[in-house]
């Protein structure tokens, strides 16, 4: 974190934690985040703002996105994780990970909440793992409200010839 702090002092940083599932995470991060800041001035370390966020990650995370909400800058729904934990599943286990679904209807249904409960123009929403690259989640995850979609880069071009061809209401 001191490195983090040290380097905002030369341009935009943010800072996400993961594996959040609760409100006193949150807390907790961001007063370590505080505690380093505060020594950091205290030592007279030119440091600079990082913006505060968190992974949406857990189930527990996405159903309590509009209290955690309050609490960062910014927030990314980490698809990879919230469906193995939602659905139960070992993606890298043979023997199971043909149950591990991107579009099964419980996960869609965490996405949709994380969206109605944390509106885009009050904190910034974007989804990264492998879902986000999918090329037949894509318009779906648009139609749903996402704007920010982070991608393996081999997938970039085929994502962003997709949403060059919706249309949005």
């Amino acid at each position: 974190l001191r490195a983090l702090l040290r380097a905002a002092a030369h341009g935009k940083l943010r800072v996400m934690i993961p594996f959040i599932n609760n409100l006193a995470e949150v807390k907790e991060a961001k007063a370590i985040l505080e505690d380093v800041r505060q020594s950091l001035i205290r030592e007279s370390v030119t440091i600079g703002q990082v913006q505060f966020g968190i992974m949406i990650e857990l189930p527990a995370a996405a159903l309590l996105v509009d209290i955690l909400a309050q609490e960062v800058d910014f927030l990314s729904i980490g698809t990879n994780d919230l469906i193995q934990y939602s659905l139960g599943v070992d993606r890298a286990n043979p023997n199971v990970a043909y149950l591990y679904a991107a579009e099964h209807p419980a996960i869609l249904r965490l996405i949709q909440h994380v969206l109605d409960k944390v509106p885009t123009a009050e904190s910034h929403v974007s989804m990264c793992g492998e879902m986000a690259g999918y090329p037949h989640s894509v318009p779906l995850l648009i139609g749903m409200g996402l704007r920010t979609l982070s991608v393996s880069p081999t997938a970039i071009p085929l994502v962003k010839a997709m949403i060059r061809e919706l249309t949005l209401p």
